[in-house]
């Protein structure tokens, strides 16, 4: 792992000044935190507080729910819930204030129960204040929205296999290009697997090429025999070509 870290944070260093040029201007410090310690609540805390501004802003890295909205809302139904009285079950891990989540809320045709969790209580409460004033409508009216502060690592308060996606849109990529974010990183691909259903899937988002992070998904979850790991291109997005990883699961962590 140590090995992969360099190129990691040579293209984190790229990425940021594509997705947050301001930032690289004027908060020097912040962008020094934000390349070595991704993995810490208070960079996240302090990213969140002094980009704060009054007209709320989402903030995806990335990329935004309306470019992948068509990969993933057949997820949704692919595993569904054998009840039809179940709410479908998906968790955003580490959301921040991305729009995946609020996207799949106000989407989804099939009736869902969204957990949108950060590990920043600052990222939490922009969100329930955002959605509150914009009073966010779903399509199917049985559906609901939740917001978490948790740390993804440990997913306790979740029964095992009790969910049908789980989504990561860079938080795994956050802790490996942190210093000492790579046994966190292990820690959160373990206990997504042990909280996802039979069923469902774990779809990791990364712009890592396939011939590094799928050896590495294959050794941490505790190799192929426990989960089986596909890829999918999703095209470039400024210039980056970016994938999804996608996680079933075949056994326990």
């Amino acid at each position: 792992m140590a090995a992969l870290l360099p190129s990691r944070l040579t293209r984190f260093r790229a990425a940021s000044r594509l997705c947050f040029p301001h930032l690289c201007r004027h908060h020097s410090s912040l962008t020094h935190e934000l390349i070595h310690n991704m993995d810490k609540k208070e960079t996240w805390d302090r990213f969140y507080t002094e980009n704060r501004s009054q007209s709320f802003r989402h903030f995806d890295w990335f990329f935004s729910y309306r470019a992948v909205s068509g990969f993933l809302l057949p997820f949704l139904s692919a595993g569904g819930p054998g009840d039809a009285s179940r709410l479908v079950q998906v968790l955003d891990l580490g959301c921040g204030t991305s729009d995946i989540g609020l996207g799949l809320f106000r989407d989804s045709p099939v009736p869902v129960q969204v957990h949108c969790a950060d590990i920043s209580p600052v990222a939490i409460a922009m969100m329930q204040r955002q959605v509150s004033e914009c009073r966010l409508e779903p399509r199917n009216s049985r559906s609901e929205l939740r917001f978490l502060e948790l740390d993804c690592s440990d997913l306790s308060g979740f029964d095992s296999h009790s969910v049908d996606l789980v989504l990561d849109k860079g938080t795994t990529d956050a802790l490996l290009r942190s210093r000492d974010g790579g046994e966190r990183a292990s820690r959160m691909l373990c206990e997504a697997l042990q909280v996802l259903r039979r069923s469902g899937s774990f779809l990791q988002f990364s712009d890592e090429d396939p011939d590094a992070r799928i050896p590495w998904l294959e050794s941490e979850s505790g190799g192929a025999g426990r989960a089986s790991v596909s890829v999918q291109g999703l095209g470039t997005h400024r210039g980056v070509c970016y994938y999804s990883y996608i996680l079933t699961h075949r056994g326990v962590c």
